[in-house]
This record gives structure tokens, C-alpha cells and sequence, in this order.
């Protein structure tokens, strides 16, 4: 009878040293990055801060749903009153996120009960995108530092870190382990078919959380799609699970988002019938090749049937509902896009988000650019073949990035799915480097290519000593001031009633009090941001029609913030620059509600 080897005195065994390698290096990251979080934004989370404007609409939208609000009804009734802001967000963030606090309420109470949410859910978020980024990096590379790797590149990149920080509490964490869910789902489906059905779930509730998932759920369906082009193992059996989840998933999500008499409304910024009618294609196609193996012989043959049909459904798609050519921002007020939207950097593309913050943009894009050249480069010299697990990466990080080219704000997508690749590439990079003797050589050479190859490394040279950059976090810093709670709570010692804010103030202002508002940074807010605009940057009688239509009883301003800066160059004559000199008409009476003179608030008092 054979014996297991023995350890030396001292000694691990071979299993400590895997939970070590696996697990310890994951949870070593992420309470390093939880205390970063904590030195970063404790204070803000202690008194109720949240992360930004998205943040504070998500916990309106889940204290309204908690407070007896419908399923259904995702009306923002305090956001513009006479014309209530229907929001087109989910319910599965807000089970998410209003779960938890429901439960804990009893027992904590509920501001407690936020408090313990708003800091446990976007970090538990981030912990399963560890498991998933490491798990994933495992995938494509065997070397045992792999996983310390995947998270040294996470903990680098400080944009993607934003999506998870505590008080983050949006849906785009929760889209991003989603897509690592799905690949990694697809890249296990090698030896298990039946993963494919739960990967056309995850593709399904994405497009449900939101269409910003539609490029992941793209490319999950083109890797699908190639296991049968290249005659891998089940491929058509895996193209069925899979077109019946995503269908399957789709349709249900349309059944409960929204009441019967909605379900065939074409919305394109949100889970619709466009999306459903879309995916239901889709399914049809996958189930329609499946039957077409024994006629399409040749992998070039495969992929141009599956393209042209795919492209077929497309057109279909896009013949029937051509609005949504356009994208979700189509049918804006052209005042609206031209004052408003063109200047938001993350809702236009990769070039005109350049143009506002050029270290922003480059720090969006490195890490995505410089994984896929680098895998190319690495898996030609090492002539690896494109197997299903770098096949599906590579799809994903491509087809993200070039969403996130022709809309900025998904880059943060295409940088999340490419932690894998990049720990491969510089998990490559590290072992030729250990080729290098003596011993200070290799460590000098290994340390130049981490710190070269680290996705923090070239936006910091480019954003060093600008002062462009000492502006912009300036004039941040004011306005986070603005929007802070010590400010704003002061608004509490005035009577209910509706203010006309500045675009930015909005969201903030509805969290904090109990007010009501009539503008946020949401395109369907249409009403709402055309009375800022017309209020702040218009003449005085422009100025009180605004106050008027919108039933205003106060008017809330930022002293100096980027949105102030904006509406005075648009308007530098308009009511803004007036009542930022003191000069206010009879019809609003200035309000002192705290010291610090952050906000600019009036009473609107009528003859």
C-alpha cells in the first residue's frame, strides 16, 4: 500500500499552499483594498454619502419602492412634479440593495441599516470579481502567482476600483461581475454544456440591469457562435442551452419589469420589446445552425452563415424599430444635447472625451489596448492556439472596447475584462525576466516591467504637474462641497416644497432632504433640465416663466462648481452670473441656511 509523500518539519502541504496561492492572495487584495476604500471615503459613508448622483437616484428609487411604492412603478415623484421622471433602471439592483437594508432595518433602524448597505454591497461586488478575474486568469495561465497578479492589476486600475468603492451602489458593478460570470460560464462549458444555459441567464438579466450590457451580451453570443464554427466538443448543444436562456431570461424579465399594457411599448434605454424581439431572433439563429452541421462542412463556411444571419436578425431589428438606430439618446431637445449632454464626458465617444479629460481618456483605454496587442504578441511567439477560454476574452475586451469608443461611459467595462489577459501578459513577461542572472539583475528587470505594465503607470506620467489637473480637482473638490451632507441637511429647516436646482444638486438633494426637486442628470428628466437651463442661463423673465411652469416654491444653486462654470459661459448675462454677483430679482428672496455660503438659496415670493 502506497504512502502520500510527507512534508518536511515546516513545511506546507501541497492543499495549504493552493488555499494560500487561491484564496489567501484574493482576500490579502481585497482587505488592502477595502482599507484604501475606507482612508478614501469612511468619512463621507458615516454621514450618509454616497458616490455620485447615480448612487443617490438608485436609494431614492429603493426608499420609495421599501416605503410602499409599486413594483411597476418606477416614477420618481419628487423629481420634477408636474412632470414625474419615469425611471427606465431595474428592480434587481434595488432587491439587491433594498434587501438587505429591509432585513436589518428592525434591528439596526434604517439609517443604520443604509449604513451597513451602502459598505458591505459594493464590497462583497468586489470580491467576486476577484474569484471571477483570478479564476479566469487561471484559465490562460497555470503559474502559481497568477492569481496575486490578477489582483495587483485590479488594485491598479483606479477607474475600474471607482465602480466598487464603498458607497457605490449603481448598477455597474453588479454589470461587471456579470460579464465575468459569463465568461467564465462559457470558458467552463468545455467539459459541462449545460453551464451555457446559465450563461444566457446572466446575458438576459444583464440586459435587463441595463443596455449598457448589450456589447457583452454581443460577443457571448459570437463566442458561442465559434465553439460551433471550429466543430468544438457538444456545439450544438451548447448553441441551444444558450439561445434558450437568453430568450428564456429575456422574456421573463420583460413580464415583471413592467404592467401588460407596457410590454410592447419600443423603448430603446431600456429592457423592451426591441431587446426581446432581438434576443428571440437571436435564439432562433443559434437553434437554426445547430440543424446545419451536416451542410456547412468548413469553419469559413460556418462563420459566414452565422454572420449573415446574424446580421438578418439585426436588420429585422432595426426595420422595425428604426429609432433605436439612433442609440437611447435619440429625440433629445437639440438645446438639451447641445448645452447638457455634449458637455457630460462619459456619454460621448472616446474623442470627445479626450478633449475634456485627456488623462481620464488614456486611463480608460491602456489597460484594453495594451492586453489584447500584448496577448497577440505573446501567443504568436509561443504559438498557442486560440482555444475557447482566450478566444472568449479576447471577444469580450474587443467588442467593450469598441462600444466604449462610440460611448465613453463603457469603458469602464472593456477595462474590467481585461484583468485576465494583462495578468497573462505579465505573468509572460515575468518569467523571461527570470531568465536574467545574477539574482539583483532579475529583481531590477521584473520590477521595471510591473511598474511599466501596471495600468496606473502611463496616465500618472501624462497627468503629472498639470495644471489643468489642479483646476479640475479644485473645482471638483467645491462642488462635492456643494453636495455634501453638512450643506445640504440645512435644507431640512425649510418647509416642503419643490426646488428648482441646478442639474447636478438634484439627486443629492432628494437623498439628503425632503425636498423636492425638478432637475437630475437623466435624459428622460427632459422637462426638468430645460427649466435649469432656462432658469440659470436665460434673462429674467425666461428665468420666471421656468420658475412658474415647474411650480417652484425655492431656487438652489453651487456657488462654483464645473456645472456653474458651464452655465455662465453659456449664459454669461443669464440669472447664474446675476445672483452668483448678489444680484437677485424681488421674486427670490435669499435664505441663509448655513454658514459656509456653499449654496446659493432663495424663496420665491410672488406679489
Amino acid at each position: 500500500m502506497s504512502k502520500s509523500p510527507q512534508n518536511k518539519p515546516g513545511e506546507l502541504s501541497a492543499r495549504s499552499q493552493y488555499l494560500i496561492e487561491r484564496h489567501g492572495s484574493v482576500f490579502l487584495v481585497w482587505f488592502l483594498l477595502l482599507f484604501v476604500s475606507w482612508s478614501r471615503y469612511g468619512a463621507k459613508i458615516l454621514r450618509g454619502e454616497l458616490f455620485g448622483n447615480d448612487d443617490y437616484m438608485r436609494m431614492a428609487e429603493i426608499r420609495d419602492w421599501l416605503g410602499g411604492q409599486s413594483w411597476f412603478d418606477l416614477h420618481q415623484y419628487r423629481l420634477n412634479p408636474v412632470e414625474p421622471l419615469n425611471s427606465h433602471w431595474s428592480r434587481i439592483s434595488d432587491i439587491l440593495v433594498g434587501g438587505p437594508i429591509k432585513i436589518l432595518t428592525p434591528m439596526l433602524g434604517q439609517a443604520k441599516a443604509e449604513l451597513v448597505t451602502i459598505i458591505a454591497y459594493p464590497s462583497i461586488l468586489l470580491l467576486v470579481y476577484l474569484y471571477l478575474a483570478t479564476a479566469i486568469a487561471g484559465r490562460i495561465s497555470n503559474h502559481r502567482a497568477t492569481p496575486l497578479i490578477a489582483a495587483f492589476m485590479l488594485a491598479l486600475s483606479f477607474g475600474l476600483l471607482a465602480q466598487f468603492g464603498m458607497g457605490r451602489i449603481d448598477h455597474h458593478g453588479l454589470q461587471i461581475v456579470l460579464a465575468l460570470a459569463t465568461i467564465w460560464l462559457i470558458v467552463t462549458s468545455e467539459n459541462n454544456p449545460k453551464a451555457l444555459i446559465y450563461a444566457g441567464v446572466l446575458c438576459g438579466l444583464g440586459l435587463y440591469i441595463g443596455i449598457e450590457s448589450a456589447p457583452y451580451v454581443a460577443a457571448a453570443c459570437i463566442a458561442v457562435v465559434s465553439i460551433w464554427v471550429f466543430s468544438e466538443h457538444a456545439a450544438k448543444q451548447k448553441m441551444r442551452f444558450f439561445g434558450l436562456g437568453l430568450a428564456l431570461t429575456t422574456f421573463i424579465s420583460l413580464l415583471v419589469s413592467t404592467t401588460p399594457r407596457n410590454w410592447f411599448i419600443p423603448n430603446c434605454d431600456a429592457l423592451s420589446v426591441v431587446y426581446l424581439q432581438l434576443t428571440l431572433l437571436v435564439a432562433v439563429v443559434l437553434w437554426g445552425l445547430s440543424y446545419l452541421d451536416h451542410k456547412l462542412k468548413t469553419p469559413l463556411l460556418r462563420l459566414l452563415v452565422a454572420g449573415l444571419l446574424g446580421v438578418v436578425a439585426l436588420i429585422i431589428t432595426i426595420a422595425i424599430y428604426p429609432q433605436c438606430l439612433k442609440g437611447p439618446y435619440a429625440g433629445l431637445d437639440s438645446r438639451l444635447v447641445e448645452i447638457w449632454l455634449s458637455n457630460v464626458a462619459e456619454a460621448g465617444n472616446f474623442i470627445q472625451f479626450s478633449q475634456v479629460d485627456f488623462v481620464a481618456s488614456i486611463a480608460a483605454i491602456i489597460l484594453p489596448i495594451l492586453a489584447i496587442l500584448g496577448y497577440i504578441i505573446t501567443a504568436r511567439k509561443q504559438n498557442k492556439s486560440l482555444g475557447l477560454s482566450h478566444r472568449t476574452l479576447i471577444l469580450f475586451v474587443i467588442l467593450s472596447l469598441l462600444a466604449g469608443l462610440l460611448q465613453a461611459r463603457l469603458l469602464f467595462l472593456a477595462t474590467a475584462l481585461s484583468i485576465p489577459l494583462a495578468t497573462f501578459l505579465l505573468v509572460n513577461a515575468l518569467q523571461w525576466a527570470g531568465r536574467f542572472k545574477p539574482a539583483p539583475i532579475k529583481l531590477l528587470v521584473s520590477a521595471f516591467l510591473m511598474i511599466a505594465m501596471a495600468p496606473v503607470t502611463i496616465p500618472l506620467i501624462l497627468g503629472a504637474n498639470t495644471k489643468e489637473k489642479t483646476i479640475a480637482e479644485n473645482t471638483g473638490n467645491m462642488a462635492q462641497s456643494c453636495t455634501s451632507q453638512t450643506h445640504l441637511a440645512a435644507l431640512n429647516t425649510l418647509p416642503v416644497g419643490t426646488a428648482l436646482t441646478q442639474i447636478d444638486l438634484g439627486a443629492p438633494i432628494l437623498h439628503f432632504t425632503k425636498l423636492s426637486v425638478t432637475s437630475a442628470p437623466y435624459h428622460r428628466n427632459t422637462s426638468g433640465i430645460l427649466a435649469a437651463l432656462d432658469m440659470f442661463i436665460e434673462s429674467e423673465v425666461i428665468a420666471k416663466n421656468a420658475v412658474i411652469a415647474m411650480q417652484a416654491d425655492y431656487v438652489i444653486a453651487c456657488r462654483a462648481s464645473n456645472e456653474t462654470s458651464l452655465m455662465i459661459k453659456y449664459g454669461p448675462n443669464g440669472m447664474l452670473a446675476r445672483l452668483s454677483d448678489g444680484d437677485s430679482p424681488d421674486w427670490l428672496q435669499p435664505i441663509q441656511t448655513d454658514t459656509s455660503n456653499q449654496l446659493l438659496v432663495y424663496r420665491v415670493v410672488w406679489p
